[in-house]
């Protein structure tokens, strides 16, 4: 009898359900730039995820994301995050290595962020200078047990800061 409840509950859990199921993070960030907050032409903020997703022991599908904020005195603020696995970088030498379509190879030294889920390069790293001067840039962070790190890859072509 207690068997045949439950089936009838959740029968009528699932008849009750729109059947639509919410956006993953992942999908509501998208692939392409995203622009939040400004006046007119110039964004307060400007934000892409990865292309690419990995499988951690936190999450199936941990991407990251590239954030891009306008600075007063000229060019922008980069912040890499991780999302869905926890970021670890050391605090003596935090920095992501990060690869533009060109083939260069650059090393972007930061600090990790507030909430210890990415790392704000230093704008002395040029990290602004690479993602605008390239179409696709590859960011390789640390993902999971054994320091294993996999290329998180950005269509970054098209930013528009105003």
């Amino acid at each position: 009898m207690r068997g045949i409840m439950a089936l009838a509950a959740i029968g009528l859990m699932t008849a009750c359900s729109s059947g639509e199921k919410e956006p993953t993070q992942r999908e509501q960030i998208g692939q392409q730039w995203k622009y939040e907050g400004g006046e007119g032409a110039k964004p307060k903020l400007a934000y892409i995820g990865s292309t690419n997703s990995v499988s951690t022991m936190t999450a199936p599908d941990s991407f990251s994301v590239l954030l891009v904020q306008p600075l007063k005195e000229g060019g922008a603020q980069v912040t890499v995050k991780l999302v869905g696995a926890p970021f670890t970088c050391d605090l003596s030498d935090c920095h992501v290595t990060a690869v533009t379509d060109d083939g260069k190879t650059h090393e972007w030294k930061g600090r990790m962020t507030e909430n210890k889920d990415g790392i704000e390069v230093l704008p002395a790293s040029k990290a602004y200078e690479a993602i605008r001067n390239s179409k696709t840039v590859k960011v390789k962070l640390v993902v999971g047990p054994k320091d294993k790190s996999f290329p998180f890859t950005f269509n970054v072509a098209g930013l528009k800061l105003g």
